[in-house]
């Protein structure tokens, strides 16, 4: 059983030998980027610097996945989003939103992934990555409606929406589902086989249950729905809390669940259990960025011990976590 086929049949509740071990988002760090000579904020704009510097997390590293984009501001780039403020250890940000009123969302157009922004250094990293005949799964990304949506709207609009001008924010998600779909079928099409569907500020310190069903939920669903017409599993990744909401979030379909550090394993296993995969949840602060080798073994395995399907990242790697720690991570599951 290869790193491919053990991923997959992971995320089908089917028998495995061991537990994969992967980073399904971001996993380049500045030990990496000085050990390939390919460095941010150049690799989030070059796709041959991307795919060289994202392969370097299973090739250097030990982790059994390669994953692009690195960062999460690639999506808003399409629809005109100005980002930067990135740096060697920084990824993009978004300097300021571009959705100001409801008119605004009725002129917004859907962009093209093969055209518009970052997204086709994306699609150019991936049809290389497909052709290079690797053993280990291929992830890419897409941020979720919700999360997009506040990042083209500005965050703070975008929570007061849901309370205030609730046909906006529906508006604009629509929008944003639609980018979602279009950019999952080309990220597919052009040779990604796993699909990370992040939506971070759907977290449920942010969204209650009621605002989770409403306005996440359904544009979720659509996505992965969409995933899955393709023929390709998706996970799931939402930050912080998400005790409150977690029965919609399985409920969207995804094939994987990944969950913050502050989550406890056991329970997640529980709910997943027989439904969908358990995904996370190594601390990337206290556990990788902080700790010793010696101590990210202990608590890979403790994670393992609580029944995670795929052992990863509660979070996207830190970029100044210790090498020595990433292959430790790797090692634990062996």
């Amino acid at each position: 059983m290869n790193e491919r086929e053990r991923l997959i049949a992971s995320l089908r509740l089917e028998p495995v030998d061991r537990v994969p071990v992967v980073s399904h988002l971001q996993a380049a760090t500045v030990d990496l980027m000085e050990a390939t000579g390919c460095y941010w904020p150049e690799a989030n704009r070059d796709a041959r610097q991307m795919l060289i510097l994202a392969l370097a997390a299973n090739r250097i590293a030990g982790l059994e996945s390669v994953k692009v984009p690195f960062d999460v501001a690639l999506d808003p780039t399409a629809f005109g989003v100005l980002t930067g403020n990135d740096s060697l250890d920084r990824p993009p940000s978004v300097l300021r939103p571009i959705i100001a009123s409801a008119e605004d969302v009725e002129a917004l157009d859907i962009p093209d992934p093969r055209r518009d922004g970052r997204a086709p250094v994306v699609l150019e990293a991936l049809r290389t990555l497909s052709g290079m005949g690797l053993s280990i799964p291929i992830f890419s990304g897409v941020i979720a409606p919700f999360m997009l949506a506040g990042q083209i709207r500005g965050e703070e609009a975008a929570i007061m929406d849901v309370m205030i001008d609730p046909d906006l924010m529906k508006g604009l998600l629509a929008k944003c589902a639609d980018w979602c779909v279009l950019y999952a079928e080309a990220q597919l099409e052009a040779g990604a086989e796993v699909i990370s569907l992040i939506d971070a500020t759907a977290s449920g310190t942010i969204l209650s249950p009621d605002q989770y069903k409403e306005f996440a939920l359904p544009f979720q669903r659509k996505v992965v729905n969409a995933i899955h017409e393709q023929g390709a599993p998706v996970i799931l990744h939402i930050c912080g809390d998400t005790a409150m909401n977690f029965e919609m979030m399985m409920s969207t379909g995804a094939d994987g669940i990944s969950v913050d550090q502050c989550m406890d394993m056991k329970w997640v296993k529980e709910q997943t259990a027989g439904r969908c995969a358990a995904v996370g949840n190594v601390s990337p602060t206290s556990t990788l960025l902080f700790q010793t080798p010696e101590d990210v073994t202990r608590s890979c395995r403790e994670i393992i011990s609580a029944g995670t399907d795929v052992l990863a990242p509660g979070c996207g790697i830190a970029p100044r976590t210790p090498l020595a720690n990433m292959m430790a991570m790797a090692s634990s599951v062996r």
